[in-house]
Parts: structure tokens; C-alpha cells; sequence
């Protein structure tokens, strides 16, 4: 027995010291690898693709889901994002949300597909550099599934919009029956549910996206991780630009553009260092054998 909890107390210490290790060093090969550099080239694609993305997403929903259930889904998003950020994006959101393009087959909606995907691509080739898949599938397999993977996300969206509108009409039957009040869902609620939503996502992305064969709970510990990172810089990113002008000083009215894209690079960097720690921990608990696989046998994922 005391042999037994010898051994247990060893593999504790041992998986706690792996995660320690992997935490160190994926801020090392986050540096070492240029990150930094490509998570503003993903910063500049992330926003250069938003506003596309969102005009297809708004045209989904009016077929779907009728806008105000995209007005619902824009003001939770938006109250998640620091406050500056949130005025630079907050106009153009709400004109695209109240008039969404009619029609899906126009050039217009071709082209915020096609910007759209390019983001998806752009952080497929960030992921597949971080889990060290060196031979991926050819560029026109990639951005077909770029493109598809796309319209997946934009389904899952409307469909996100069409629960925001179902949940309180739901909620208000279930309350009738048995005879309650409702009440709104509190700020606390609502953070959760945001929370949950982005760490889903993660796990999503760091999922599907790399030519990588995985497990589901591989990418687990990153995600997690990720998501913490995320709310303690937007709260930092927040105190920063209410506290410091310099932003503001240097940039003039370009200011909150300047903002914004300074939240889309920080994110990005986090993004990235959740994929090396990822990495990183995927081979310490193979024996040293993960990017040997990764790199033999790229999948793609459809």
C-alpha cells in the first residue's frame, strides 16, 4: 500500500511539474517562433474579416432569424469587449445588424466569404506552425475547408442569435406554468454564459483547425487557459486605456481603431501561446513523440 501511494504521489508531482514546464516554456517558443510578429498579421486579418463575416452572418439571419435577434447577439458580444473597443466596432455592428444585405448569392456576399475564409486560413497556418505539422494538405484543400469551415461557424452564430431570442420567450412559458415571475438573466449569468461560449470555441479551434490528428481532451488545458487569459488582459486592456490617454494623444481620432486593433493583437498573442502550450503538453505526456506523428501524418479535418 505505501509503495502504491508512493507511485500515485510521484505521477502528481510529475504531471504538476510537466504543466509547469510546458506553461514556461511555450512563452519561449512563442518568441522563438516570431509569434509575436505573426499574431499581428492575424490581427490585422481577424479585423479585415469581421465586418465581411458579419454582413454574411446578418444575411443568414434575416432568412432565419429576423434581426433582432442579431441586435441581442451584438449587445451580449459587446459587452464582453473593453469599452473603447466596444464604441470603435459598436457603430458599424449595429448598421450591419439593422439593414442586413438582401439576398445570399450576390458578388458582395461571394467576397465576405471569401475575406472571411481567409482568416480561418490565416489562423490554420499559425496552428499547424505551432503543433509542428510540416506538411500540410495543398493550399486549395485548405481553403476549401477554410471556406466551409466558415459557413459552419456562420450557422452556429445564427443559430446562437435564434437561442438569444428563444430563451427569454422559454423561459417566460416555463415561469407561467408554474406560475413565477421572470427575471432577466444577471450580469453573472451572462458572463458565464459568455465564458462558456469562448472556451467552446477554443477548444473548437484549436480542434479543428490544424492538419493535426488529436484527442478531444488535448486541447482541453489550452483552452482553459486561454479563456482566463483572455478576461484578465481585456480587464487590464481596459484599465489601461481609461487610465492612460497616450493612445488617444498619439493617434488623434484614429484613436479607438488603434484600440481595437491593439485588443485584436493581444488576443492573438494569447491565442498562439495556448496552442504552443497545447503542443508543448500533447508531446511531454506522448514521451516525446507528438511532432514526429504530427508531422508524418498531417489529417484533415472536414
Amino acid at each position: 500500500m505505501i509503495r502504491i501511494k508512493i507511485k500515485k504521489s510521484e505521477m502528481n508531482q510529475m504531471s504538476a511539474a510537466t504543466v509547469l514546464a510546458s506553461f514556461c516554456k511555450a512563452a519561449v517558443n512563442t518568441c522563438r517562433h516570431d509569434e509575436f510578429e505573426h499574431a499581428g498579421n492575424l490581427a490585422f486579418l481577424g479585423l479585415l474579416a469581421l465586418f465581411p463575416f458579419l454582413v454574411f452572418v446578418a444575411a443568414l439571419a434575416g432568412v432565419f432569424a429576423g434581426g433582432h435577434a442579431g441586435a441581442e447577439f451584438i449587445r451580449l458580444v459587446l459587452a464582453q469587449l473593453p469599452p473603447d473597443v466596444a464604441q470603435a466596432l459598436s457603430p458599424r455592428l449595429t448598421e450591419i445588424i439593422s439593414g442586413p444585405p438582401q439576398g445570399l448569392l450576390t458578388i458582395a456576399i461571394l467576397g465576405a466569404i471569401w475575406t472571411a475564409s481567409s482568416a480561418v486560413e490565416g489562423y490554420r497556418t499559425i496552428l499547424n506552425r505551432a503543433y509542428g505539422v510540416a506538411s500540410p494538405p495543398a493550399y486549395i484543400w485548405r481553403r476549401l475547408l477554410s471556406i466551409g469551415q466558415t459557413l459552419i461557424l456562420s450557422f452556429i452564430v445564427v443559430l446562437a442569435m435564434i437561442v438569444l431570442v428563444l430563451l427569454p420567450i422559454v423561459r417566460g412559458k416555463i415561469a407561467a406554468f408554474f406560475g413565477q415571475s421572470v427575471f432577466p438573466l444577471t450580469r453573472g449569468q451572462l458572463v458565464c454564459v459568455s465564458l462558456v461560449a469562448i472556451f467552446a470555441g477554443l477548444c473548437a479551434a484549436y480542434y479543428f483547425l490544424p492538419n493535426l490528428k488529436q484527442r478531444p481532451a488535448s486541447v482541453v488545458p489550452g483552452a482553459a487557459l486561454v479563456t482566463i487569459l483572455w478576461v484578465a488582459a481585456a480587464r487590464l486592456l481596459s484599465l489601461y486605456l481609461a487610465r492612460f490617454s497616450q493612445v488617444n494623444l498619439i493617434y488623434g481620432s484614429l484613436g479607438r481603431v488603434i484600440a481595437a486593433l491593439l485588443f485584436f493583437y493581444v488576443i492573438n498573442v494569447i491565442f498562439i501561446y495556448g496552442a504552443e502550450f497545447n503542443s508543448l503538453l500533447k508531446i511531454a505526456l506522448d514521451g516525446g513523440s507528438g511532432p514526429k506523428q504530427a508531422v508524418k501524418q498531417p489529417v484533415n479535418h472536414s
